[in-house]
């Protein structure tokens, strides 16, 4: 996801001293004491790059809570509190929020921090994460971003969901997304293929595992919206025990039969709905590419189910746009919100296509995107651009009207040089040499949503190493180095 903040206002002196200026709250991520002769810095953790992220937990929070009674949120892992200060001030209908870190040094921070916006229903906990989400204590909203997987907090987190709100981060994306697929299968459970929407899939692996963790204390979840930012991802998960819905799981849950030689793919769920329930899934699969002739290859298990709730999206951009106008990134979730209800118009199909990829691996350029919404529409398809990754289309279009409409289009460019540089007994020559039953009409006037969805990155965007707890400073460097450690 490419995303960029308005610099103006993020940084602003007081004092002397450099704070951040993040939605209504203004905080602190080092400070500096005098401990027996020396200087001791202390630093918590801090990524301005995850703006968009605690803008949108924000959002999805202040909806969440309506119609209920006043919530109870825990910050499991609160760092400098920034996101509890900002949950204070800018989500309704709070009654009380748990800013939890083993860190001293972050303790120190969030009480300052707590005392600087002047907040008075923030409480502070010094526990193992694990620990206090085990304690008898309902929350309506746990917020976990850790470093890294969340895996170690789930079974914990679950434990503590009842009726709530679960938002969850993991910034292991090399694991979830990347190369890194022993170490996904470890730590997930999903045995993951090479895929070109790759940022999908691993939302549906990491909803996977957070199913299984709450099926297995006979909860279940319902993703309200998931959402990818390329060093990370994040979703957020309704968690009830609700005995219905967790016999449902068995039809959430399954594999994708993925060609990796023309990106075709078929959708398998474990079970399938029947009169008396859910029964194991009896439907067959082709043993091999119909548009390519090639072998699949499984990926799986992952959530196949929806990972963004329509109705609640729907929601959320209204309260963008009548109580969260300050947010810093107020254009990039108005755009992408308006991306997630505009694909799901489209199609309910769980993965999406790179266009980029099916024209190279036809070894013709790019089709525009104006070209290639008038191709599908003109055939009574279907099309729009997916908010995950800029080149992924969802469309409810079959895999070989897919190929046939991009047949045709390199047909009409390239004419009687159509196969130049096409090897025989190749995928790309399998499809371009057989027959054609969709005839698209590029002339076409198509329709589509102009929402902007993606933006540049700020200089310096990435994960972040972790933050200095301690440092020492030799006292007779005092003021000089004490103004630049704060600068």
């Amino acid at each position: 996801m490419k995303q960029i903040v308005k610099e103006l206002s993020m940084f602003i002196e007081k004092d002397g001293q450099r704070f951040i200026k993040e939605g209504k709250a203004l905080i602190q991520t080092k400070r500096i004491e005098k401990k027996e002769g020396k200087l001791i810095e202390e630093e918590v953790f801090y990524n301005p790059a995850q703006i968009i992220n605690r803008d949108l937990t924000v959002l999805v929070i202040d909806t969440f809570q309506e119609n209920r009674q006043p919530i109870t949120i825990l910050d499991a892992l609160s760092a400098s509190g920034l996101r509890s200060v900002r949950f204070a001030q800018e989500i309704q209908n709070v009654k009380e929020i748990y800013a939890n870190d083993l860190s001293l040094a972050s303790l120190a921070l969030i009480d300052e921090n707590i005392k600087l916006n002047n907040v008075s229903n923030v409480k502070i906990y010094n526990m193992d994460a694990n620990k206090l989400m085990k304690e008898d204590i309902k929350f309506d909203v746990i917020d976990l971003d850790p470093y890294g997987t969340v895996c170690p907090f789930l079974d914990s987190a679950i434990h503590s969901c009842d009726d709530s709100l679960l938002c969850i981060t993991c910034t292991d994306s090399r694991v979830l997304c990347g190369p890194d697929t022993q170490k996904c299968f470890a730590q997930y459970g999903t045995a993951r293929t090479k895929m070109n929407c790759f940022a999908e899939n691993g939302l549906r692996t990491l909803l996977y595992t957070i199913s299984q963790a709450a099926g297995r204390l006979g909860k279940a979840i319902k993703p309200l919206i998931s959402f990818y930012g390329e060093f990370y991802l994040r979703v957020f998960v309704h968690v009830t025990k609700d005995k219905v819905q967790t016999h449902k799981l068995f039809s959430q849950i399954g594999n994708l039969f993925f060609c990796q030689s023309c990106q075709s793919f078929h959708v398998y769920p474990y079970g399938q709905k029947e009169d008396k329930g859910y029964k194991i899934n009896k439907k067959p699969i082709p043993s091999k590419c119909e548009v390519c002739g090639s072998s699949f290859k499984i990926n799986g298990p992952v959530w196949i189910d929806e990972i963004n709730n329509i109705e609640f999206v729907k929601k959320m951009l209204t309260n963008l746009e009548t109580r969260h106008t300050h947010f810093q990134t107020f254009d990039q979730i108005q755009g992408k919100l308006t991306g997630i209800i505009n694909q799901n118009e489209v199609s309910s199909n769980p993965y999406s296509y790179n266009m980029t990829y099916l024209a190279s691996n036809l070894k013709c350029t790019n089709i525009s995107k104006k070209e290639i919404f008038a191709g599908f529409q003109s055939l009574g398809f279907k099309i729009a651009q997916c908010y995950l990754q800029v080149d992924l289309y969802k469309t409810n279009a079959p895999n070989q009207a897919i190929y046939d409409i991009i047949k045709t289009w390199k047909k009409i460019k390239y004419g009687e040089n159509y196969l130049k540089s096409i090897q025989e007994n190749t995928p790309a020559y399998t499809i371009l040499t057989s027959e054609t039953t969709h005839t698209p009409d590029f002339t076409f006037k198509p329709t589509f949503n102009s929402a902007k969805m993606f933006y540049p990155n700020l200089e310096g965007y990435g994960p972040k190493s972790k933050a200095i707890q301690r440092k020492i400073v030799e006292l007779e460097e005092d003021q000089a180095i004490k103004k630049q450690k704060i600068d």
